[in-house]
């Protein structure tokens, strides 16, 4: 699955929807973009593990970081993990919640997981090799 690619739709729409003044929806694409962004590099890792059946952001980066560390983006992953439901499950009262600014961050939260996953979570040729070869038992 090439969860990379399938991204690119909800941060599209995250931008789309914040201009459109929905602002919850706009943090629920972005939250989806950095669960999926994530999964790209987890799935390449470990393309059978429970972690890639649930939305556990935190799980997930703890996971990749074994393999590519990167302590700044902790608190952004904890953020979407928790916004994650939030901005799916709120009572209309919470909508107040939302601002422009709110989506505005999350979609820089995005560009940041999409920063990470470019940059420092490049595969190795050791990396696909062993992902890709044919095991003999």
């Amino acid at each position: 699955m090439d969860y990379y690619k399938i991204a690119e739709e909800p941060l599209r729409a995250a931008s789309l929807l914040k201009n459109d003044g929905l602002y919850r929806m706009s943090v629920s694409m972005a939250t989806l973009a950095i669960d999926l962004l994530l999964k790209s590099v987890l799935y390449r890792l470990d393309s059978t593990g429970d972690l890639l059946m649930g939305h556990d952001h935190i799980g997930i980066l703890r996971t990749i970081e074994k393999r590519y560390p990167n302590p700044k983006l902790r608190a952004v992953v904890k953020l979407s993990r928790k916004y994650f439901n939030d901005s799916r499950y709120s009572n209309s009262e919470n909508f107040f919640t939302f601002t422009e600014a709110i989506a505005a961050d999350f979609i820089e939260y995005v560009q940041q997981v999409k920063d990470y996953v470019d940059t420092g979570c490049q595969a190795t040729i050791e990396d696909l090799q062993k992902r890709f070869s044919k095991h003999d038992s």
